[in-house]
C-alpha cells in the first residue's frame, strides 16, 4: 500500500488544504525532436509514440518515426517508421496490435502495428478521412470520428461498419477514452457515452474544467482522465487533469499536469499508470510524463505570497519557506530511497538530481516537488 503523499504547491500565504488523487513524475524524454499532432498507443506492456509536426513561422515538417518506451527501463528504442510523414492520425489498440490512420497525409488508410514483428500491415480502408480526433476500443472493436460520424472497425473481418451518428458534431481535437464496455467522446465540455452492443449514444455529466479541446485522455481501471488542453483558443492552455467515473456518472479533479500546460499532445496507459508526452504550448515539446492515481496527494495551497516550497518545478535549487534556523532535511524518491540529505536553513541545492518528482522531509512536513 501506498503512503499518503502531503504536496506543497508554490500559490502564497494563508494555507488551506486541498486533496487531489494521483501525482506526476517526469520520464525519459521522447526520442527525436519536439512536435504535436502525433499518436500513441500501447500493447505488450510497452508503450509508443511518434508521428506528428512542427510549423509556425518556418517551415511546416511532418514526421513518421516510431518510438518505444520500456516502463521497467525508463527508456525508448526506435521501432520502424510509420509509412508516410503525418500528423493529425488517429489510433486505436485491439488485441496487442496499434491502429493508425487518417491524419494529414491519408484520407481512409489504416496500417496496424504489430510490435513483435516491428511492421506496418494496412488494413482495410476507413469510410471516410478521420483527423485530429482520438480513437477509442470497446468489446473488441476499434472505433473512429469524423463530424458527426461514427466508423466501427472489426478486426476479424478486417472491416469497417457505419454506426449511430454522433449527438454533436466531433470538432478537431475532440477526445476520447473507453472502459472496455463503452467509448466516451468530450467534444467541448460535452461528454458523450457510446453503447456499442445498443448502438446508441447517451449524455453524461459535461465536464467541468476549462479545457474547450486539445486535450487527451487515457483510462485506468474504467476510469477516465482528461489532461490539459486549450481554453476557447489555441494562446490559452491550462494544467487541469480531471477524472471521470461512469459508475456515479461524476467528474473529480486530481492532481495538476506540473509540466509545461500544452494541447496537442499523445497519451496512453500501461500497467495501471497512465503516460502523457509530445504536444506543444508555442513551443514544440518531447518531455514525457507518468500519472500514478493510486497515490493520493494533500496539497497545502496559499494566498498572497510565494508558497512553502518554490519554485515547483525546480531545476537548480528549491527554496522552504518559514525555515529560520539550520534543520536537517532529507530528500526521497518517490521507491522511498534517500537520495540527498544536510542541514538547510531554506535553499536547498537540487542541480545534481536527475530530471523526476521527489519527496523533500523537512521540520516533520512532507512536500513533493518536481526537478526539472
Amino acid at each position: 500500500m501506498k503512503a499518503v503523499i502531503v504536496l506543497f504547491l508554490a500559490m502564497g500565504s494563508m494555507a488551506h488544504s486541498q486533496t487531489f488523487t494521483g501525482i506526476w513524475e517526469k520520464k525519459a524524454s521522447i526520442g527525436g525532436t519536439g512536435r504535436h499532432r502525433g499518436t500513441g498507443g500501447s500493447a505488450y506492456n510497452r508503450g509508443y509514440m511518434g508521428l506528428g509536426h512542427v510549423n509556425g513561422a518556418g517551415a511546416d515538417i511532418s514526421y513518421r518515426d516510431w518510438w518505444e518506451y520500456n516502463p521497467s527501463t525508463d527508456s525508448w528504442t526506435q521501432k520502424s517508421d510509420y509509412p508516410v510523414a503525418n500528423h493529425g492520425a488517429v489510433s486505436f489498440n485491439l488485441n496487442q496490435k496499434i491502429y493508425v490512420g487518417g491524419g494529414s497525409a491519408l484520407a481512409g488508410q489504416f496500417y496496424a502495428y504489430d510490435p513483435l514483428m516491428n511492421a506496418w500491415t494496412p488494413i482495410a480502408p476507413c469510410p471516410f478521412a478521420p483527423g485530429d480526433v482520438q480513437g477509442f476500443s470497446a468489446n473488441g472493436k476499434g472505433y473512429v470520428m469524423y463530424q458527426n460520424q461514427l466508423a466501427e472497425y472489426d478486426p476479424q473481418t478486417n472491416a469497417w461498419t457505419l454506426k449511430a451518428n454522433l449527438p454533436m458534431n466531433a470538432s478537431n481535437w475532440t477526445c476520447s477514452f473507453s472502459n472496455g464496455s463503452s467509448g466516451f467522446v468530450k467534444i467541448g465540455h460535452a461528454l458523450f457515452e457510446y453503447k456499442p452492443l445498443q448502438n446508441l449514444w447517451i449524455p453524461r455529466a459535461n465536464h467541468p474544467g476549462m479545457s474547450t479541446g486539445g486535450s487527451y485522455a487515457f483510462e485506468i481501471d474504467g476510469i477516465g482522465y482528461v489532461a490539459t488542453g486549450y481554453v476557447n483558443g489555441l494562446s490559452t492552455v491550462t494544467e487541469e487533469v480531471w477524472s471521470f467515473n461512469p459508475g456515479s456518472n461524476s467528474w473529480t479533479r486530481v492532481c495538476d499536469f506540473p509540466g509545461s500546460s500544452r494541447r496537442f499532445f499523445s497519451a496512453f496507459t500501461l500497467s495501471g499508470k497512465g503516460y502523457l508526452g509530445m504536444g506543444t504550448n508555442g513551443i514544440n515539446l518531447n518531455d514525457f510524463w507518468e500519472f500514478d492515481p493510486s497515490i493520493t496527494a494533500s496539497i497545502e495551497v496559499q494566498k498572497g505570497g510565494h508558497g512553502l516550497l518554490y519554485p515547483n518545478p525546480a531545476i537548480t535549487e528549491i527554496f522552504a519557506q518559514n525555515v529560520l534556523e539550520e534543520t536537517p532535511y532529507q530528500i526521497y524518491s518517490l521507491m522511498g530511497e534517500c537520495v540527498d540529505q544536510g542541514i538547510t536553513k531554506g535553499n536547498i541545492s537540487v542541480e545534481k538530481l536527475p530530471q523526476g518528482t521527489y519527496l523533500l522531509s523537512i521540520n516533520s512536513n512532507k512536500h513533493v516537488f518536481v526537478k526539472q
